[in-house]
């Protein structure tokens, strides 16, 4: 690497880094936007993180940034594509490819539809009350079809959004993959109804108060490796993980005090998600090295600690002694096992 060559590339990391610093300025607003705002002060949020989206949308578009990889892209330095420089230049090139195709202004309103979308979502589900809604969810198809045509597609409008969360794939080949999984799934589903056998619900409705029920998620959460030094857990309307910084990475859970496992899966699914994001490279934060291989790759890790370690007999015999040294409520205790002990045995004959 020439030394023209090395300082370009620093300018290039050190405008992705700055750029990245002011998206989790934003991604802060946006996790309080889902937790702790005020009602009345969902407007000027929306208008903060709108304001915070263009400014993002500006230095990705900008002119010097653009020459500065186009130069680097076609410099040796891009010829070996398992190299971490080369993945940087191409994944910072392929986004900036796809960016300047998006107008300003559309991007600014698929944000402030999103943020005032999602707060008018809680007021009509809290209401049971869809009209509230509707609006903003036409609006959203109105600008997502706009956004498919800006960045143009081969085949089916959502293979342009689609690569956004799946890079390179198309629509038609997940129809097959999701078609295929049809085929099994849905004799399965028919043969489980169909054999008379029915669950015992009872075990799962048992009252449990939510501070319980949010130390023991925390603790769980935990013990399979999400670290509460760089992460938090709060309470949502639907639960999300977001990463904030280098060393920020937040999840979130809802709890019913009479259904334990809705907050206890979604933490486990929630720490999933948050245990990838806190294994990404901190150092590279801000460049592509620090991002997640694709959606498909997060959501695989959020349904493996969710599915196949926190619904697996073994770890229900693990966390079953927890609550005893930390809760000294007897009618607690005596809820935990009406609980705990048929949910470890569920299934056996």
């Amino acid at each position: 690497m020439t030394n023209n060559m090395a300082q370009l590339y620093q300018q290039v990391c050190d405008h992705a880094r700055q750029t990245a610093m002011i998206a989790s300025i934003e991604s802060v607003l946006g996790w309080d936007d889902h937790t702790y705002l005020p009602a009345a002060a969902g407007d000027y949020r929306a208008e903060q993180i709108t304001f915070l989206t263009g400014q993002v949308h500006q230095r990705w578009v900008d002119k010097a940034f653009g020459d500065w990889l186009d130069t680097l892209a076609a410099d040796h330095l891009a010829t070996h594509p398992a190299t971490d420089t080369a993945v940087v230049i191409h994944r910072l090139k392929r986004q900036r490819d796809r960016r300047i195709k998006l107008p300003q202004s559309l991007v600014e309103e698929l944000t402030r539809t999103a943020v005032l979308g999602q707060l008018a979502w809680q007021e009509a589900r809290a209401q049971n009350d869809y009209a509230k809604f509707r609006p903003y969810l036409q609006k959203t198809i109105t600008l997502k079809k706009q956004q498919a045509e800006a960045l143009g597609f081969n085949d089916h409008p959502y293979d342009a959004l689609l690569d956004e969360f799946e890079p390179e794939e198309q629509t038609a080949n997940v129809g097959r993959v999701l078609s295929g999984l049809r085929e099994q799934l849905v004799p399965l589903v028919a043969a489980i109804l169909n054999s008379g056998r029915q669950p015992r619900m009872e075990i799962l409705k048992r009252n449990f108060p939510v501070e319980v029920q949010k130390t023991f998620g925390q603790r769980a959460a935990e013990a399979i490796g999400y670290d509460f030094k760089r992460g938090r857990l709060d309470v949502t309307v639907h639960p999300f993980c977001a990463t904030l910084g280098p060393h920020d990475c937040r999840i979130t859970a809802r709890y019913d005090e009479n259904f334990f496992n809705m907050a206890f899966f979604a933490v486990m699914h929630e720490a999933g998600h948050g245990i990838y994001e806190q294994a990404l490279p901190a150092d590279y934060y801000g460049l592509p090295l620090c991002e997640a291989a694709s959606m498909g790759i997060h959501e695989s890790q959020s349904r493996m600690w969710e599915n196949f370690v926190g619904r697996s007999r073994r770890f229900g015999g693990i966390i079953y002694p927890w609550p005893k040294p930390s809760f000294h409520s007897r009618s607690v205790m005596s809820r935990w096992k009406t609980f705990i002990l048929p949910l470890t045995t569920y299934g056996r004959r």
